[in-house]
């Protein structure tokens, strides 16, 4: 499975991403072939930092919030979100010139199927990449959340208006930027594994980026 850990600090974010950055081989050794640490990520205007983590059972991720995260210094809180169903992009190497978004996406219940099929299949115009996109059914009615990675913030809201926001099942949107994201394998590791997963084989996913 496929987990972002949301963790709280307040105050005290930046040095939370500096702690994550600096001891993400501590981490990583501590799941050794029963998990991997894929990347992190930053939200603007929240006191959150978000580790996407892949684990071979949902045990592992529990015993890496209660064991390490929530005790990290300044943190005031953790937040699991499943990606169910995920489906990852190919993406450039160098993406630094463009924006990242993170698009939460609240659905009509009996249409949600219908509205993950239909966002798996849309083609995005030119200057807007899609990153990911999973059901997460993390808050009554949020129930999908996908990435984009756009050239300007004018590209994206054309297609969120145009493309997104008429789409049978769509209710709302609620965007988020995101500031920074820290890849945590080589974008050749991530390019071998996004364009394999699902596989649903958890030691096959875990173990094909060799020892950490």
């Amino acid at each position: 499975m496929i987990a972002i850990v949301r963790m709280k600090a307040q105050e005290r974010r930046d040095m939370l991403w500096d702690h994550l950055v600096e001891h993400a081989g501590e981490l990583q050794q501590r799941l050794a072939h029963e998990g991997r640490l894929l990347f992190l990520s930053q939200r603007a205007k929240h006191d959150d930092v978000s580790l996407f983590v892949h684990v071979a059972e949902p045990d592992v991720v529990g015993g890496l919030i209660a064991h390490d995260l929530a005790k990290i210094d300044g943190v005031t809180g953790c937040w699991m979100i499943n990606m169910l169903k995920p489906l990852f992009f190919p993406l450039p190497r160098d993406t630094s010139a463009m924006d990242r978004y993170a698009i939460t996406v609240r659905a009509f219940p009996p249409k949600l199927e219908e509205t993950y099929e239909s966002l798996s299949r849309l083609d995005a115009p030119p200057g807007v990449l899609m990153a990911y996109l999973a059901l997460t059914c993390h808050l009554y009615g949020d129930c999908l959340q996908f990435s984009v990675l756009t050239e300007g913030e004018e590209n994206l809201s054309r297609h969120l208006d145009e493309s997104i926001r008429t789409l049978p099942g769509v209710l709302h949107l609620t965007v988020s930027l995101i500031e920074r994201t820290k890849p945590l394998v080589s974008y050749d590791e991530w390019s071998d594994y996004s364009a394999t997963h699902p596989s649903w084989d958890p030691a096959h996913m875990i173990n094909q980026f060799g020892s950490a």
